[in-house]
């Protein structure tokens, strides 16, 4: 399938209001995400990737004492017209529920907190609430027999939380995150928000973050019912896409590059690798055994730019036409 990032308008603004009591979501702006959304089908996108709840900057209700306490319900009208504006469009999304950085220490922006939240994935009170009081309404809402089940056809996969290897302490913690998770610890939260999101009939995945750190998400006990690797150039760090047959990996489950750059990768001539468009990742990934590669980002979000959106409808036209896979470039 061809997917992309699409992955926000506003960084935690798109579903429900935020922490500034601003709301800016999806109902807001219906016009702009709908023209977006025909954009992508226009360009053979069957799948876009969309974050949710991020830092807890936006969408979830937190009480006194800086629990989570419930998603706000514009949010869900937010969901629900994202997830009807897909369906209209023939796509379907991966929402991304939380972010990693909901994890970092606390820092102030514009007069209201954010991030913070590290003891919601920590704690066992913090863990029980996410789950009942954020993840359960979420699914059920859109699960066979929920209040909008009629919706949940437009959900292709749920994405627990963005790299958890950037809070995960025998993994790469972040030096902004206050107390890095023991590897353990996130994993037992993992296993029931896997369990919850199977008994509401929908497939779950976790964003990793690393080639390097996939066989960690593979433990069967977790429940993924595929991995994620954001690919982005860095052959100090991790491994090359180019060079990396996913065979190498030892995985049980299938894995997608879920991220790599909108702009495509630069050359590097001191190991004589070329540059790469996303149509040229795409066919790299697939040939090398992986489920393909969704670049990041549609907006243009960040500095790894926006995807070009000429070379992905060609891509499209190339899996159309049934040339899924091809020589590696350059190789």
């Amino acid at each position: 399938m061809i997917g992309v990032n699409y992955p926000w308008r506003r960084y935690g603004g798109d579903f429900g209001p935020t922490v500034w009591g601003t709301h800016h979501g999806v109902t807001t702006a219906e016009p702009e995400i709908a023209a977006d959304l025909a954009a992508m089908a226009a360009c053979g996108v069957e799948v876009a990737r969309w974050f949710l709840f991020t830092d807890g900057r936006g969408g979830v209700r937190i009480d006194a004492a800086g629990w989570p306490a419930g998603i706000d319900p514009r949010a869900f009208a937010d969901l629900d017209l994202a997830l009807a504006l897909a369906a209209a469009h023939g796509l379907r999304l991966v929402p991304v529920v939380f972010d990693h950085p909901l994890a970092f220490r606390a820092s102030v922006a514009g007069s209201a907190r954010v991030g913070g939240h590290g003891r919601w994935l920590a704690d066992p009170e913090g863990q029980a609430r996410v789950l009942d009081l954020v993840l359960t309404p979420l699914l059920a809402r859109y699960g066979p027999g929920g209040e909008r089940a009629d919706l949940g056809a437009a959900v292709h996969a749920w994405d627990l939380l963005n790299e958890p290897d950037w809070i995960v302490a025998e993994l790469h913690p972040s030096p902004r995150v206050e107390r890095p998770l023991p590897f353990d610890v996130f994993a037992a939260w993992l296993r029931e928000a896997t369990a919850r999101v199977h008994a509401h009939g929908g497939l779950a995945t976790v964003g990793g973050a690393r080639l390097r750190f996939a066989r960690w998400w593979d433990d069967p006990t977790l429940g993924l019912d595929f991995l994620q690797a954001h690919c982005y150039y860095d052959p100090d760090h991790d491994f090359d896409l180019l060079t990396t047959p996913a065979t190498t990996l030892g995985l049980t489950r299938p894995l997608i590059v879920a991220e790599c750059a909108g702009q495509g990768d630069p050359a590097d001539a001191a190991r004589g690798r070329p540059p790469l468009d996303v149509g040229a990742l795409d066919r790299a990934a697939r040939h090398n055994g992986y489920l393909g590669a969704w670049p990041w980002s549609w907006r243009g979000v960040d500095g790894h730019g926006a995807v070009a959106r000429d070379t992905l409808r060609r891509r499209a036209d190339e899996m159309r036409d049934g040339t899924v896979s091809g020589p590696a470039p350059g190789r």
